[in-house]
């Protein structure tokens, strides 16, 4: 599969583009990881015009992380400079407050014996990039039991979330704050590996905390690594997203806690062998299945 093709499956539109596929793969890497061929400057300037291909696939903080890392940001113009700082603070006000927010709703459910769990983009920002306020979401996803969904609904109502009519588990709070003024949070009772309600308890029972990166920063749970690596690699196979992508790959290339091989689900086994479309080098078989 050639740079065309690979832009191609993730990024319809950008066909032509092969210069964002490269950027974008490099920003997924986890930092001290240089896995993929690295961009060139032609591939950075002008970046005006990769810009919106970034910020519609929610990238823009990984980039801009990533060009501050290879500094590269230190060749723009001050008001591109001043921007792509500008979105880093930004991002890490929103995590910060989505990261409370989580936290406080997780322990409401527990004290109506629902248990619960963090799970995509915020719970990947504090297990993933903890304190790097560089993966960013739009807003919260919270992993329940099917049977607990009408108590965790009339909790968070009690909180003073209200439905937005997408469907009885998405859920809207308003804040008093400029920069997030509100949060949009869905109750989930299924994983992108597995919607069984038996497996979604044992999951649950084998939560963990996320690191904290901050004194005042309450412990956020989060799917222990083993699923949320499973869960990850098969919404990368089903949806193709970036974030996800970068999600999987740090999941990947992170031995702080190894685990013993374990047979993987098809989902998942199809999440890996797009992974391996980008970076070819990486094993066959993913750390899951022994192979890292």
């Amino acid at each position: 599969m050639n740079a065309t093709e690979l832009v191609q499956s993730f990024f319809p539109d950008t066909t032509g583009c092969p210069r964002v596929y490269r950027l974008l793969r490099a920003a997924s890497e986890p930092a001290h990881w240089e896995l993929g061929e690295m961009p060139g400057p032609d591939d950075i300037h002008p970046l005006g015009e990769v810009l919106e291909y970034v910020i519609n696939a929610k990238m823009t903080c990984l980039l801009a992380d990533w060009l501050s890392r290879h500094h590269h940001t230190q060749s723009f113009p001050r008001p591109m400079q001043q921007f792509l700082r500008g979105q880093l603070r930004l991002n890490a006000h929103r995590s910060r407050k989505h990261h409370q927010e989580a936290a406080a709703i997780i322990i409401a459910l527990h004290d109506h014996d629902v248990p619960a769990a963090a799970i995509n983009g915020i719970a990947h920002a504090a297990l993933l990039y903890p304190g790097a306020g560089v993966r960013q979401s739009s807003d919260v996803d919270i992993l329940i039991p099917a049977s607990a969904a009408a108590t965790a609904a009339d909790v968070l109502t009690r909180r003073g979330y209200y439905s937005t009519g997408r469907s009885p588990t998405t859920l809207h709070r308003d804040f008093d704050d400029p920069i997030v003024p509100g949060l949009t949070l869905d109750l989930t009772t299924r994983l992108a590996h597995t919607g069984d309600d038996a497996t979604i308890h044992t999951i649950l029972d084998r939560r963990i905390p996320a690191p904290s990166s901050g004194e005042h920063q309450a412990p956020l749970p989060v799917l222990h690594r083993d699923d949320g690596f499973r869960h990850t690699l098969a919404r990368v196979a089903s949806q193709r997203r970036w974030p996800a992508l970068a999600d999987a790959l740090h999941y990947a290339l992170d031995d702080t806690d190894p685990q013993p091989a374990t047979a993987l689900d098809k989902p998942s086994r199809a999440g890996w062998k797009v992974i391996r479309s980008c970076w070819p080098q990486l094993p066959q078989d993913t750390p899951l299945a022994g192979g890292h």
